[in-house]
């Protein structure tokens, strides 16, 4: 009986080491995108800020905590071949909600705030790592913020050039699904 709990506690302390050096064996998964930066910029969302999760599926953005989908609504990843496969939705601000809604499980449309987060700087059309978040449209995004100055508004970005609009609600914009709060980290 003494040598299966040594054993068994042996076995924990393998787990246990294993998935300690789990994040940081899956962080290198994701090559970096540097060589993709224009001129001789520095990039502002490197590949090494995002931990993989759920085969792929979703990406864990140190910096600010957050987790994200990899692709876009009407996309799907495949782990296989490290891409989104399909065609991004584009729907209108009331539809794309509600499909945050419906989706749960902690997921839903990110602040305009959290989705200027993960803009690539150094990239353009789309001004987003193309690593973390392959085929990825340069086109707007929707975010949960609503315009103050009009409530048929809301913020989307851009991630043809990385900057930020006002919208009206009945335009179509695509998806990105986010879970967690916000936490911004200086930069090391």
């Amino acid at each position: 009986m003494r040598s299966s709990s040594i054993e068994t506690s042996a076995a924990i302390g393998w787990l246990l080491l294993l998935s300690a050096m789990a994040p940081s064996a899956l962080a290198e998964e994701i090559p970096s995108a540097a060589d993709a930066c224009i001129g001789n910029q520095t990039e502002t969302t490197p590949s090494s800020e995002f931990q993989p999760l759920e085969d792929g599926a979703v990406v864990r953005h140190a910096r600010t905590t957050l987790e994200w989908q990899r692709c876009a609504e009407g996309q799907t990843w495949d782990a296989a071949s490290n891409a989104c496969q399909g065609r991004p939705t584009a729907l209108s601000w009331p539809r794309a909600d509600r499909l945050a809604k419906r989706v749960g499980k902690d997921w839903r449309l990110p602040t305009a705030e959290e989705l200027l987060s993960i803009v690539e700087r150094c990239h353009d059309a789309p001004a987003i790592n193309p690593q973390v978040f392959p085929n990825t449209p340069g086109g707007l995004f929707w975010s949960s913020s609503t315009d103050t100055g009009g409530l048929d508004r809301a913020w989307c970005v851009s991630f043809f050039g990385g900057q930020h609009y006002r919208v009206g609600k009945t335009q179509s914009a695509r998806v990105r699904l986010v879970r967690g709060a916000l936490n911004q980290k200086p930069p090391p």
